[in-house]
């Protein structure tokens, strides 16, 4: 058995035994093709007599926490081909891993999984992020806001109204167009709704929804200050939209108190869930003490990712995942 990174001409390999995951090979298709922090050096496989078993990926993401600008490893993908499971050929991918993330300068690495203990074992730390979700009913979503599908002409607005929204959040990524151009072409499942809100010609509002894990999603929204008017009004024309099929719509509402308050004047049930599933490691505590001003006492404490990721104002928006 070899554990190494990939050459180019592989990448159909990598992506052939990601098939068999979901039986959807092009679902992960569409991150090697599009999303800008893929690298065949940071997609890992273990090889047994010539053949591809088990790999993961590692993408690179810039998120902004306390105001400084923090190099994340993305852990996904991660996944055996079934008669070469409980080997301990994942440990050894993810420690490898670790290792390569070091090396390229990573400061911390982010991974979504419900196998807590295992990744505990390998240094994750379980962290408790809220979200929000909206019971099933039929919601008014007339307002004095224009809605309309978002467009190629939208997205220099949209993109300043995302680095608006997300200044006073620790936790959001760090997009360029280079980055959104990618990102818009594989955060869909693979249909995205994208909308977008207008008073008079200025874009003021967006929110992005589509079908994941069994509900409807709204993978990421965003107003500008004054606007939580028109945010309300999107959510509502999404939920709308998906209460026939789906059981309810799971938001990141959370950091937005003042559109939760208007959905329930909507009469809209909501509820916050604590969402235990999104983990986090260190990889270089020098690096992210020289960047966030900490001491080796402030990374060694058990409340350190409270303190970098408040959950009532930090976000990761769910169309980053990886």
């Amino acid at each position: 058995m070899i554990v190494r990174t990939i050459q180019s001409h592989e990448r159909d390999a990598v992506l052939d035994l990601l098939g068999e995951w979901f039986g959807d090979r092009e679902f992960f298709a569409r991150y090697f093709r599009h999303d800008p922090g893929f690298r065949d050096e940071l997609c890992f496989v273990a090889v047994d007599n010539g053949r591809i078993v088990s790999t993961l990926q590692v993408f690179r993401k810039q998120v902004r926490i306390n105001g400084a600008l923090i190099d994340v490893g993305g852990v996904g993908n991660v996944f055996t081909t079934a008669v070469y499971r409980e080997r301990g050929i994942a440990s050894q991918l993810l420690t490898r891993a670790i290792a390569a993330m070091d090396e390229h300068g990573f400061d911390l690495s982010l991974l979504f999984a419900v196998r807590i203990a295992f990744y505990s074992h390998h240094g994750w730390q379980s962290h408790v992020r809220h979200l929000v979700f909206i019971e099933p009913a039929d919601v008014s979503a007339v307002g004095p806001y224009t809605l309309a599908p978002f467009t190629v002409a939208d997205l220099g607005p949209v993109m300043a109204l995302y680095d608006t929204y997300n200044a006073a959040f620790s936790g959001p990524t760090v997009r360029d167009a280079h980055y959104w151009q990618g990102q818009l072409r594989c955060a869909g499942n693979p249909h995205e709704d994208f909308l977008v809100a207008r008073s008079g010609e200025r874009v003021v509002a967006y929110a992005r929804g589509t079908s994941l894990y069994d509900f409807y999603v709204i993978m990421e929204h965003g107003c500008l200050p004054g606007h939580e008017a028109a945010l309300t009004q999107l959510v509502c024309h999404l939920h709308n939209g998906a209460r026939a099929t789906l059981p309810g719509t799971i938001t990141q509402l959370a950091v937005a108190s003042a559109v939760q308050a208007q959905l329930r004047e909507r009469g809209l049930t909501l509820r916050t869930v604590e969402d235990v599933f999104w983990m986090w490691r260190i990889i270089s505590p020098q690096r992210l003490t020289a960047k966030l001003g900490l001491t080796e006492s402030d990374i060694e404490a058990e409340d350190l990712f409270f303190k970098l990721l408040p959950p009532e104002c930090s976000v990761y928006w769910i169309a980053d995942r990886f």
